[in-house]
């Protein structure tokens, strides 16, 4: 057997390629963790958009049913727009517990999001 001879070059270019490896892994891991996120904030913002299209459409068919009621479209219209004015106000006197809620909710579903390829390599040890 052939003795192998301490070279500070060969453990300066081995140290070398193991820090561009990690470097390298560091890139891929932020890329694909920052990618889940985008992804995960563009359904959000989909989902945002169709619930908005939902409630036009439901306060559209209320303020009708309200013109049949009331006899009268201005007045069904009107309901339906102080039905709206009534939900702005107790938004407005639950703003710091509702802002306190999603903000947790946030980073709950960010760090999730952040953290689901650990998730995935624990699951894939314990099988």
């Amino acid at each position: 057997m052939e003795e192998q001879k301490f070279s500070f070059k060969g453990v300066f270019q081995k140290s070398k390629e193991y820090i561009d490896t990690r470097f390298k892994l560091f890139k891929l891991k932020l890329v694909e963790r920052s990618s889940r996120l985008i992804a995960s904030l563009i359904v959000d913002v989909v989902r945002a958009v169709f619930a908005v299209f939902v409630v036009f459409f439901l306060s559209l068919a209320l303020g009708f049913y309200l013109s049949e009621l009331l006899g009268s479209s201005s007045l069904g219209f009107l309901a339906t727009g102080g039905i709206f004015v009534l939900l702005i106000v107790l938004v407005s006197l639950c703003e710091n517990p509702l802002e306190r809620l999603f903000m947790n909710l946030s980073i709950k579903r960010f760090l999730q999001k952040w953290n689901d390829e650990i998730d995935d390599d624990e699951e894939g040890k314990q099988d």
